[in-house]
């Protein structure tokens, strides 16, 4: 017979990754979230999880099994909203964003839409891994520059403008002109690898090297060298007059900012919420 409360602890262990995360959310001694899901799993007669010391995964058989239930548990909970004429949605929503994600914005947007659906939970996992969205249980991701891996379903949210950034004190003691054209004069910071080819080959090489955003940021700013970096991250230096934005006689492609899920046919209703919130024109803008 089916059990939902076994079917509900499964759920969430797979979604936090661990049985102590899931007896926290469900407000259930840990013990009780363990002998479900154990009791789950011998009346299916399959394992539905690797267990280890450090985290739970999903087996093949779990991950498939875990999609129907939320597809089923999806059905019930709009079979039971249109009994209650309640349009409030409910659940928790796994997210994962870039490290170099502004924070600032992101946490503006999602606590605009928590604020509108107060029953929904977003958690923010928050990576620079292509994670497998399957895999790890992922229902939305951001992804910059390229959407990832094939079977997933991306929507281009829009493209963030990329700029030449010095500090004052570098431009003066190098003395950079107003428009920066001899690229290999110079130790070019690029971690999004947007220069092109030819160009990337003619720069110095940099003593410092990183693919993360805020550290060219920060290499940029103790005048270590120019770093190529999306415009609104560094907005604020450039107000303050802590960097200069150089303009330049090289083209350089926009960054794209995508919004990536897995390949299912089925979504539940809060993912849809917030798909279509961040899609929002008033809102996308934000994080560009």
């Amino acid at each position: 017979m089916i059990s939902l409360p076994q079917i509900q602890a499964f759920i969430e262990v797979a979604r936090s990754g661990s049985f102590a995360a899931a007896s926290q959310h469900l407000s259930l001694p840990r013990s009780t979230v363990s002998a479900r899901v154990r009791a789950l799993e011998e009346r299916l007669n399959v394992r539905l999880l690797h267990r280890t010391t450090r985290r739970v995964t999903l087996t093949d058989e779990g991950r498939s099994y875990m999609e129907q239930c939320e597809a089923a548990i999806d059905v019930l909970t709009r079979a039971e909203s249109q009994l209650t004429r309640s349009n409030e949605l409910a659940g928790t929503i796994r997210l994962t964003v870039p490290l170099d994600m502004p924070k600032p914005a992101l946490a503006r947007l999602l606590g605009a839409f928590i604020e509108r659906h107060p029953g929904i939970r977003v958690e923010t996992v928050v990576s620079d891994e292509l994670l497998n969205l399957v895999a790890h249980n992922i229902d939305l991701a951001l992804r910059g520059g390229s959407p990832g891996t094939l079977g997933v379903v991306a929507r281009k949210l829009g493209e963030g403008g990329l700029a030449f950034h010095a500090s004052p004190e570098y431009i003066k003691t190098r003395r950079v002109g107003k428009t920066l054209v001899h690229l290999h004069e110079h130790a070019i910071y690029d971690p999004a690898q947007r220069l092109r080819k030819r160009a990337r080959s003619s720069v110095q090489p940099a003593p410092l090297s990183t693919r993360n955003f805020e550290l060219a940021k920060t290499f940029a700013l103790q005048g270590r060298g120019i770093a190529l970096l999306p415009e609104s991250l560094c907005a604020e230096e450039v107000r303050s007059g802590a960097l200069a934005r150089l303009s330049s006689s090289h083209r350089v492609p926009a960054l794209p900012l995508y919004l990536v899920m897995p390949s299912r046919a089925h979504v539940p209703a809060r993912v849809r919420a917030l798909v279509d919130f961040i899609t929002d024109p008033g809102n996308v803008g934000s994080l560009l």
